[in-house]
Order: C-alpha cells, then structure tokens, then sequence
C-alpha cells in the first residue's frame, strides 16, 4: 500500500508537471501569434504539441496544431498551411479523434480562403458544420459558420451572410467573441450593400435591431472585435452623421480600408470630387496588394511545380540505373559470348594445320608427277607452238577490246566530271549569296547595336541634364539648414524638388509625376520650369499651384498629373505659407531633437487639394503656420513610404516617423541620409520600385 500510495503521488506531480508546460507554451503560443517570427513560432506549437500529448489534452494538442495552419496562411506560406492541414487531418483519422478531425477540416477550408479558392473554403466550412453536428453535437461550430457568414458577406450575399450569423448564434456553448463576431457581421451585411433590399423589409430597422443586440453583447464581452470601426462608421452613415464617421474612418490603420470608407462617406455625402480622389487611393493600393498576392501564389505554384520536377527527375534517374544494371548484364553475357567464339576459332586453326598438312603431302606426290610429265614435254612442243599462235590471236583481240572499254571509261569520267563542275558552281553562288545576306545581318546588328548604345547614350546625358534642373549645392545659411536627394527608379524619373532664396524669403517644393521614365521626365521639367518663373514674380503658393494647373491641364490628352508641396518662408519672421496638390503630408518636428530634449515627428494636418494637371478652372487652397522657428520640415514622395523589399512588404508611414525619432540628428543632410539608409537596408536586393525623392529644412 506504501508503494502504491508513493506510485500515485508521483504519477500525480509528474501530470502537474506536465499541466504546467502546457499553459506556459500555450501562453508563448499566444504570444508570438501576432508577431512574424515563423520558424520560432513553429518551434514553440511543435513543442506544446509534445507537451499536450503527454498530458493527455488531445484538444490543446490539436489546437496547437490547427494554429500553425492559420498562422502559415496569413503569414503568407500558404502550399505549407495546406500540407500541415493535411498531416493533422491524416493523424486525426488515424487516431479515429473527432475533434481533430473536425479541426483539420476547419483549417484546411481557412487555408482555401485565404488562397481565394472560396468555393473549396464554402465547401470545407460546410463539411466541417455537418461533421460537428453528427459526431460532436454538443460542441460549438461557430466559428466554421461565421467563416462561412464573412465569404458570404465579401461576395454580396448579404441574406445567407445573415443567415449563417443567426444559425452562429443559435450554437450550444457560444462564447462571447463569437456572438460579437456574428452580430458584426450582421450589421454590416444590413447596412452596407443594397444587395440586401427584401421586400417590404426596412433595412434601417434591421441594422438597428442587429446594432441594439450587438452593443449588449460588447457590453458584455468588456471590449470590441475587428469589425467595430466599420459598423460604426454604416452607423453614422444611416444617420447622416458625416463628420463623425470621417473621423471614425481617419483612425482605422489599413490605407485600402480607410480609403474605401472615405468612398463611401464622401459619395453618401454627395462631395463628388473627394470621393473620386479617394477611390483613386483605394485602387492604387487594391492593385498593389492584389499584385503582391498574385505574386506570392505564382511563386508558391512554381515551387510546387519545382517538386514536381524534382520528383520526375527521381524517378527517372532510376529507370536509367536499372537501364545501366541491364546493359551491364547484356556487356558480361557479350563478353561470355566472344570468349566462346575465341574457342570455337581456336579449334578451327587446329583443323586449317591439319589440312595444311595434308596439303604438303600432297605437293610431294605432285613433284613426283612432275618429273614424269618432263619426259612426255618434249613431245608436246609441237602443239606448244600451235596453241602460242593461237594466243597471239586472243591477245590482239583481246587488246582491241581492252582499248575501248578504256575509251568508254574516259568518256564516262569527263561527264561525271562535268557534271561535278556544275554542282560546285551552283553551291559557289550558292555560297557567295549565303555571305552576302551573313553580310547584310552583320551589317544590320551593327547598326542595331549603335543606335541602342545611342540611346543609352541619350539616356546617360538626359538623366544627366534632368538631375542637373534639380538643386546639387546646398546653401549655407545663418537662419535655415536644407538638403534635398534625388533617386530615379529608371535612367529617368518624375519626381522633383527645387528651392531658391529672393527677398529674404526661401521658396521651394518638392512633387512627384504619375507614371516614371521618359514622359514623368519631360512633364518634370514642364512642372520645374513653372514653378521657378511663377514663383519668382513673388506669388504666394496657392496662386502659384493655381497658375501651374491652369498651364499643365490644357491639353493634358494624356491625362499626366502631379502631386507638390508648395511653400514660401520668411527667414526672418519664421511665418510659412504652403499649399499641399494632393502630395503626401510632411513630418514636422516642434525643434531639432537632441539627446536631452527629444521631440516626437508628427505628420502635419493640411488641406486636401487635387493633384496639378487632372483639371482646369480649379482655385487651390492655401495654410499657414505662423512661426517655424526652431523646427524641422521633412518632405517626401511616395517611394519613400512605399519601398518594397523582396516580400512586397512597404517601408510604411510608421517605420518614417521611428527612424526620424530613433536618435539625434544635427543637420538636414544627416536626417536625409539616415532614411536613406534605412530604406536601401529594408528593400535589400529588391529592384528600386519608384523614384525616392526627399527634402529637409531646419529653420534656426
């Protein structure tokens, strides 16, 4: 009883040991979820799994499981979630666990989703509800419902969305972030499409209905979900409550969402021409999202074909060693064979000796015949001389007939020799016409090359000259500090910067063209060329992208526009004028920071022009900040923001404002240089995407 007493105790400490692995990875587990860190996060889930399985939670095991299918899938590495949703399904059924099974069939469906296959993901989501419901009816499939609610609600039907959110809610053990969930998707699906218009139905009473429940469930739940914002934002739209719901919309972190909100508030609040700006916003970035996606599954699908490849080449490289095996076999049966020939020749020299033998044998008889037949040749002289006679007449005849067969034979020669003559001048013109088109080929490669080392050439001097329109020499000034970079993504770029100093006052701006190459360049130099004549009659900013739009837009036929910050200091009172044409807002600072008195870098709020180029008869609004003494101005074009490194992941407004406030700078260039840096260190190898274009002034 001892024994068994002291068995027991330490069975028992030995699962409490176990227990508190679990928590502490599943804790870890949590933790690195909404990080990027892949191969530690598979190390940690690959572990609890141990963990789990020696614990006996088949559920936690599975869990850990079924999250690295998720985490492979939005962190891009879907061909991987796929094979990992495939494995713990095999194991699942293997080991005859429903819960796995009805987990792997889960996470297999969300994998499809994500690979935008959402007819597979609708049927995976599916099995896996009817699966739960016939084999686990007490456990909860609202989370495959509420799956299948949201690709529902992304393809505008907003009925069955709103259908699979109720049958969500009805499940046994619902817990509350999944009630919330459904009854945001609910909402949304009331309010955001007129796909849901049913007859005789007032689709307002049904948002409010959906957005009264749901507020008590938030209530509850203590905070909100991922679709809080946006029911919000369709909240304040219902009610006609613009400003809100652009401030709402403002907040929101995601460019293409925030962009299509902005569209639709606008558009509800009837001002056309935002809203056109901003659906050219959310294309711009839908289209370069869907590009990087498209690129990533191209990629993922040329690995898979790779495999593929790999594994014909395999099999191949074993039929031809078994073929090799075969031809080794046939090569020793061909040598036993020759060896056998060899014997067999033996023998017969042995028998050729012999006959040899018998040969001699026989000439010695014949030696005897020969002295007998001396005796008898005297007596056959006579018909010697007869038979010579006779010879000479065949020989003569003989030698008539021999001589015109030799003739023939002459004749037969020089006509084949003729003929031969005709062919070797026919394959000489044959030939020389052969040399004379290699010729004319040559010639034309030549020419072809000189006229692409011309260009190259035009190339080299038009950047040369584009770079020289722009500002090298940098001022030193007692009241201002400024330093500008140019980087063009091809041999010729569209962005922009310039500046000069009249009437005490520094005028500059910095722009960036749509499109790149040859045209960005010429329409560049149009812009710069504008902007120092009007801006040296002593014009204010908003007259001066007023005048610049007047110019460019007429005849704009091939529709190219321009993004500038405009903007005029005086160096001795420190009051900026600026007008923003639809660039990307600047990063001021409230002092050059230092190690003692360190600032934040802000985004400054301006007024939202049009982009110069896009439409005549506009009138540019311009702002102005009374005193910029003691603070730095940042300005820059969108392939700052927006460098891409060889995931198609963006340098970001966030990471601009972290390398700004990571340490100290003294001077403009330093600043401009540290970005630089940091952006060729983030794109790595990946080509330049877009010109890189940046401007900085510290006013003193």
């Amino acid at each position: 009883m001892g024994l068994l007493l002291s068995l027991t105790v330490l069975n028992a400490g030995a699962q409490q040991t176990a227990s508190d692995e679990v928590n502490r990875l599943q804790a870890r587990m949590y933790k690195l979820y909404s990080g990027y860190d892949y191969d530690e996060f598979i190390s940690v889930t690959d572990s609890l799994k141990v963990a789990a399985e020696e614990a006996g939670d088949d559920r936690m095991f599975y869990r850990a499981w079924a999250n690295q299918v998720l985490f492979s899938s939005n962190r891009q590495r879907r061909s991987r979630a796929m094979q990992i949703a495939k494995e713990m399904q095999e194991h699942a059924v293997k080991q005859g666990n429903k819960w796995g099974i009805y987990n792997g069939l889960h996470v297999a469906a969300y994998a499809h989703e994500q690979m935008q296959n959402r007819e597979e993901a609708i049927k995976g989501f599916k099995k896996a509800v009817n699966y739960l419901h016939e084999y686990l009816p007490n456990e909860s499939a609202a989370s495959s419902l509420i799956e299948l609610a949201k690709i529902s609600y992304l393809r505008s039907h907003m009925e069955s969305a709103i259908q699979y959110a109720e049958q969500a809610i009805r499940e046994p053990q619902l817990n509350a972030l999944h009630r919330l969930n459904a009854y945001s998707l609910m909402c949304l699906s009331a309010a955001d499409s007129a796909a849901y218009r049913p007859k005789n139905s007032d689709f307002r009473a049904d948002f409010n209905r959906f957005y009264a429940e749901r507020e008590k469930v938030k209530e509850a739940y203590g905070r909100d979900d991922i679709y809080g914002q946006r029911v919000e934002i369709l909240k304040c739209i219902l009610n006609r409550q613009f400003d809100e719901a652009l401030q709402i919309a403002s907040s929101i972190r995601s460019p293409l969402t925030r962009y299509n909100l902005e569209r639709q508030i606008y558009f509800q609040q009837k001002n056309y021409e935002k809203a056109f700006m901003s659906l050219i916003a959310y294309m711009k970035n839908k289209d370069s999202v869907s590009e990087a996606r498209n690129s990533h599954l191209l990629l993922e699908m040329i690995a898979s074909m790779d495999v593929g490849r790999l594994e014909n080449e395999q099999k191949e490289l074993k039929l031809r060693n078994q073929a090799l095996q075969l031809e080794n076999l046939a090569s020793d049966l061909e040598q036993e064979r020759l060896e056998e020939e060899a014997l067999q020749l033996n023998l017969k020299n042995k028998e050729v000796e012999l006959q040899n033998a018998a040969v001699r044998l026989q000439n010695d008889s014949l030696d005897k015949h020969n002295k007998n037949l001396q005796i008898s040749e005297y007596e056959s002289k006579m018909a010697a001389q007869e038979q010579a006679a006779r010879a000479r007449r065949i020989f003569t005849t003989s030698a008539i007939a021999i001589a015109a067969l030799i003739i023939l034979a002459l004749a037969y020669i020089l006509w084949r020799r003729s003929l031969n003559a005709r062919r070797l001048r026919r394959m000489n013109e044959q030939l020389q016409k052969a040399n004379t088109n290699l010729k004319t080929a040559y010639d034309q490669l030549e020419e072809a090359t000189t006229a692409r080392e011309r260009i190259e050439s035009e190339l080299r001097i038009a950047r040369d000259i584009q770079m020289g329109m722009v500002p090298s020499q940098f001022p030193q000034h007692r009241h201002f500090d400024i330093y500008g970079m140019l980087k063009p993504a091809k041999e010729v770029g569209g962005d922009l910067y310039d500046f000069f100093i009249q009437n005490n006052k520094l005028y500059f701006c910095i722009g960036d063209v749509s499109g790149k190459g040859i045209p960005a360049s010429l329409f560049m130099s149009v812009i710069v060329n504008l902007f120092r004549m009007v801006a040296k009659e002593g014009f204010p900013p908003e007259y001066i992208a007023t005048r610049l739009n007047e110019t460019v837009s007429e005849n704009n036929e091939n529709g190219m526009f321009c993004t500038m910050f405009i903007g005029e200091i005086d160096v001795q009172s420190g009051k900026l004028l600026y007008c923003n044409a639809g660039h990307n807002p600047p990063v001021m600072m409230a002092r050059k920071l230092n190690s003692t008195t360190p600032t934040a870098p802000v985004f400054v709020e301006m007024e939202a022009n049009a982009p110069i180029g896009l439409w005549p008869n506009l009138v540019f609004k311009g702002e102005v900040v009374e005193h910029i003494k003691g603070r730095t101005l940042f300005l820059y074009t969108d392939g700052l923001s927006e460098a891409e490194d060889a995931e198609q992941l963006q340098f970001g407004d966030d990471r601009i404002l972290d390398v700004i406030a990571s340490q100290p700078f003294t001077g403009a260039r330093q600043l401009v240089e540290r970005l630089s840096e940091s952006v060729r260190q983030h794109v790595g190898d990946a080509p330049q995407s877009d010109d890189l274009t940046m401007l900085c002034i510290m006013c003193s």
